[in-house]
């Protein structure tokens, strides 16, 4: 049986970018944070919110992080498509503009439940498993989904217009880290938090997913979840269109 064009593109893309290396510094290095930090934080935090424990708190911050982590795959993947020229014999063979950019966005979800998947192994030990429902679990998932679709949508956008290399892995290397670190992943936000970095904190789209899968860890999923969730949407519908219109003005030829 032959397969859909966007899943023969999918399983492609998971050929051409799994390999060990690749796997260890894109997933040992949260799941060594969560060891790392849960163990040794737990010791001088006593206690996170309605968390209770630090690394408790820092799980499902990690977990929302894995967003990103499927979105820098699928980003390095369409990058050095285009470094080798494999874009133009892609279009140049049974396949739509359309499907190269729904598999690419595709791999970004499949890399980033993959990342979910890691993330809850390693924590394991530290927390057991939490008794979720299963509208807590979907909760968990969508928000995945849609923070996975915004971020992809935003790199593979930026790839699309930036045709130097280190130009374009400085910029996903910046968005990054400060998306990562200027969020909720790693703390909360406080009374003693400075204002203008509270401000900051509340405009990144990772501080709403961290929040949303945070809160139905906790069983304490509500309409402020509910909003962020709507905000998430929003920010990835808008990341896709900005794709879309990237993709339609893609320039064909050598990029360095």
């Amino acid at each position: 049986m032959r397969l859909p064009p966007v899943v023969r593109l999918v399983v492609r893309n998971f050929r051409s970018s799994i390999d060990p290396i690749t796997l260890l510094v894109m997933f040992g290095q949260p799941a060594f944070l969560i060891v790392i930090l849960g163990t040794m934080f737990n010791q001088l935090i006593p206690s996170v919110g309605a968390s209770g424990s630090y690394v408790a708190f820092l799980v499902p911050g990690m977990i929302a992080s894995q967003m990103i982590t499927g979105a820098v795959l699928s980003g390095r993947i369409f990058w050095l498509d285009r470094r080798w020229s494999m874009v133009e014999q892609i279009f140049s063979g049974p396949f739509l503009r359309a499907e190269y950019l729904a598999a690419l966005l595709l791999t970004t979800l499949l890399f980033a439940l993959a990342g979910v998947g890691i993330m809850a192994v390693v924590a394991l030990p530290l927390v057991g498993l939490p008794a979720l429902s299963g509208v807590e679990l979907a909760v968990i998932l969508v928000t995945i989904a849609f923070g996975a679709t915004f971020f992809g949508g935003l790199l593979i956008a930026i790839g699309g217009r930036i045709r130097s290399a280190n130009l374009y892995f400085t910029i996903q290397s910046l968005l990054q880290y400060f998306l990562i670190f200027v969020s909720t992943v790693y703390y909360p936000v406080t009374a003693r938090t400075p204002e203008s970095l509270r401000v900051v904190i509340y405009l990144n789209p990772l501080t709403y997913a961290a929040n949303a899968v945070r809160d139905a860890y906790t069983h304490s999923f509500g309409p402020g979840d509910l909003t962020a969730g709507a905000i998430l949407a929003g920010l990835a519908a808008a990341t896709f269109g900005l794709a879309i219109v990237s993709f339609r003005r893609l320039e064909f030829g050598p990029v360095q």
